[in-house]
């Protein structure tokens, strides 16, 4: 089994050396970074590492996955930010849990076991409403609907059509893996404080059009399931 990382970045050169060093290449079989054109020196700093550089076409968080998958060579993907918030010792676990016979496996901040070390009020009562609307709406149990840091099969991915190019893109792979009734596992991940310079997400404008998403999925999918809590 070959496993891909894809990382976006957008002027992330005081996060992305110490990410991509903190990274177990003994489990990982390549790293891309699918930069959105930065002009602080973040691609070259991944190139001296000896990983590859894709420069984006178009914009967009979701946009840059799809890129980075499309570019792929592994049979199974994680996807992660690149400011170090998510602990890339975290892969060894999104991929065990992968290999007892899941299909895709998120890692989450809400666990008993997980925490957040860079939470705020707002960010947590709007991943709070958003999960609730998710689990509700689609009849599913998932303690964290936004924090993308995942371990998808391709094949699987492909199959879930998945094209939201903005945030959008957390919520359209989780819905759509709910809806196919693909299955789906979790794991406890501690969300970090990042490493360098500022958050790309606005709390607000983004939460609602996150929101705006998942009615619009609901509505256009017009399914339910029934799914246990993901386990």
């Amino acid at each position: 089994m070959k496993v891909s990382v894809i990382i976006p970045t957008l002027e992330e050169a005081g996060c992305i050396g110490k990410l991509l060093s903190e990274i177990p290449k003994d489990i990982i079989d390549e790293i891309i970074v699918v930069d959105g054109h930065s002009k602080d020196g973040t691609a070259d700093i991944v190139r001296n590492m000896g990983h590859k550089v894709i420069m984006q076409e178009g914009h967009g968080y979701g946009g840059a996955f799809i890129q980075g998958v499309n570019a792929s060579a592994g049979d199974v993907v994680v996807l992660m930010d690149a400011d170090g918030s998510q602990n890339p010792k975290d892969i060894s676990k999104l991929l065990k849990k992968l290999n007892e016979g899941y299909d895709c496996v998120f890692a989450s901040r809400y666990t008993i076991e997980s925490h957040s070390e860079d939470d705020t009020l707002v960010r947590s009562f709007g991943n709070w409403l958003i999960t609730l609307l998710v689990n509700v709406l689609f009849h599913v149990r998932t303690s964290d609907s936004l924090f993308l840091f995942t371990a998808i099969r391709k094949d699987i991915f492909y199959k879930l059509g998945a094209g939201s190019h903005g945030f959008e893109f957390c919520v359209e792979v989780l819905l759509k893996a709910c809806v196919g009734k693909y299955k789906l596992g979790e794991i406890p991940s501690t969300e970090r404080k990042r490493y360098s310079g500022r958050s790309k997400v606005r709390a607000l404008l983004h939460g609602f059009k996150i929101i705006k998403s998942i009615i619009y999925w609901r509505l256009k999918l017009r399914k339910k399931i029934k799914s246990p809590k993901i386990p």
